[in-house]
């Protein structure tokens, strides 16, 4: 049943592909245990996306600007011709390396913004909130500052941090090398943040790089599991069998 599923997805787009997979991954269970988007089980699987991810970070990191280059390097960087989305997305990057310059450059200057925050909290001039974390508001209404006001009970120093090594470990200096595995993580980060902390007075930012990780992830994502057309349909099979019931 799994085997057809995964089939008929890969038919329809790799985003719909993904999906599916991922759901099968999310409601399977086997020994008691929730497997969530854990291939640890079967070395194939394993092998096979780790594969995925250095021809990730291998083609979608290159200084080649998309709109004058040649179909076979389009095709290197996110798959075949057929796969009209993430050619989409690719055209929006433009140029992979740049907009990765891009990313971190404004997750940078957010990281800048939050110890801003953290430093004025913490100076001669804070006004401390009875029972709770951060600024005591200097308008009506305005929260800004208040740790309270984070979501979940997140301190303003957890979410710097939060997102400091996010930047941290985004890109290695020494190597000069991107580790696009963590595009979804910028991408998961930022709409959480604009959903549940769009008072921290750095919504331009998230915004911005809202628009910048999206358009990375969407490249990114669909080529976690195969990138090419066989790929995807080998590592879903692969996948599914290993929750066949005997």
């Amino acid at each position: 049943m799994y085997l057809v599923v995964v089939v008929v997805a890969i038919s329809y787009s790799p985003l719909v592909f993904i999906t599916v997979l991922i759901i099968i991954l999310r409601v399977h269970k086997e020994h008691g245990s929730l497997h969530m988007l854990d291939p640890s089980g079967n070395k194939e699987v394993k092998k096979a996306l780790e594969k995925c991810k250095q021809r990730i970070n291998q083609n979608l990191q290159t200084d080649f600007d998309v709109t004058s280059s040649s179909a076979a390097a389009r095709e290197m960087a996110v798959g075949p011709s057929c796969l009209y989305s993430m050619h989409k997305a690719l055209k929006k990057v433009g140029n992979p390396r740049n907009h990765l310059m891009e990313i971190r450059g404004v997750m940078n200057r957010l990281v800048e913004q939050f110890e801003e925050m953290l430093d004025l909290m913490h100076s001669e001039d804070e006004k401390r909130i009875e029972g709770g974390e951060g600024l005591r508001a200097s308008k009506d209404g305005d929260d800004t500052l208040s740790g309270v006001k984070i979501y979940k009970g997140e301190t303003l120093l957890e979410l710097t941090e939060r997102w400091r090594n996010l930047y941290e470990n985004l890109y290695d200096e020494d190597t000069d090398t991107f580790d696009l595995s963590r595009i979804p993580d910028v991408h998961d980060y930022v709409r959480f943040d604009i959903l549940h902390n769009p008072h921290l007075r750095v919504a331009p930012t998230l915004y911005e790089l809202y628009e910048k990780a999206k358009v990375m992830a969407d490249c990114v994502v669909p080529q976690e599991y195969g990138i090419t057309i066989e790929e995807k349909r080998d590592i879903g099979t692969k996948v599914s069998s290993m929750f066949e019931v005997s």
